[in-house]
C-alpha cells in the first residue's frame, strides 16, 4: 500500500459508521518489519494529539524535527478537526482543535517500547506546548504532570469514580495505572 491511496482521499466527507469499513491485509507488516530494517517484529502504536487550529503547522514542523533527531519511523497519521466537548465529565477536547494522529513503528524489544514512549511523551510536550492535550487511553506513557496539564479536571475524575463505585467493580489495567500514578502522594 503506498500514499496515493490517502492522497486520493484529500477533501472526501465519511459517514463515520462506514469509514470503519476498510480492507485488513493479512501480514502486512512482515513488509513492513523489512522495509524499515527492523532487528524484531514490529506494530504501529497509536497517539492523538490535539493542538490550537492556529497553531497546527508551527506543531507539525516542530514534531517532525522532533521524530527526525528520534529516528522514530512514523508509518502513517492523519489530521482532522474537532469541535470542543462540552458535555463530558473530562472532555478530550476541551477546544476546537485540530487532531493529529501518529502512527509510530515499534519495534517489540525493550528499547523499541521505551523508544516509542519517549517518542509520545516529546509529541505530548510539544501538543501542551501549542495549547493542547493528547487522547488518555491510546498508551499509558505520559507523565503525571503531563496528565495534569491536559486534564486538569483528572484527579476529581478518579475521585469521584472511587465514591461511586467504592467497591472498584468496575476497573481497568488503564484506571489503576492512572489511579497509581495521579493519587499518589
Amino acid at each position: 500500500m503506498d500514499a496515493s491511496f490517502y492522497l486520493s482521499t484529500h477533501g472526501s466527507l465519511y459517514w463515520s459508521d462506514t469509514h470503519q469499513l476498510s480492507v485488513y491485509l493479512n501480514d502486512y507488516h512482515v513488509e513492513l518489519d523489512h522495509d524499515c530494517g527492523a532487528k524484531v517484529r514490529a506494530t504501529e502504536m497509536i497517539s492523538e494529539l490535539y493542538v490550537l487550529r492556529q497553531h497546527l503547522n508551527a506543531f507539525l514542523t516542530a514534531a517532525a524535527k522532533l521524530l527526525r533527531e528520534m529516528e522514530v519511523v512514523v508509518i502513517y497519521g492523519t489530521v482532522r478537526l474537532i469541535q470542543r466537548d462540552d458535555e463530558s465529565f473530562l472532555p478530550w477536547a476541551s477546544e476546537d482543535f485540530a487532531c493529529i494522529i501518529f502512527n509510530l513503528h515499534t519495534e517489540h524489544s525493550v528499547e523499541g517500547i521505551a523508544k516509542s514512549a519517549d517518542a509520545f511523551r516529546g509529541l505530548i510536550d510539544l501538543a501542551l506546548a501549542f495549547g493542547g492535550s493528547y487522547f488518555l487511553t491510546y498508551h499509558r506513557w505520559a507523565r503525571r504532570d503531563q496528565i495534569e496539564l491536559a486534564y486538569p479536571m483528572f484527579r476529581r475524575f478518579l475521585e469521584r469514580k472511587e465514591t461511586l463505585d467504592p467497591d472498584g467493580r468496575f476497573q481497568s489495567q488503564w484506571w489503576r495505572h492512572h489511579r497509581d500514578l495521579i493519587l499518589q502522594p
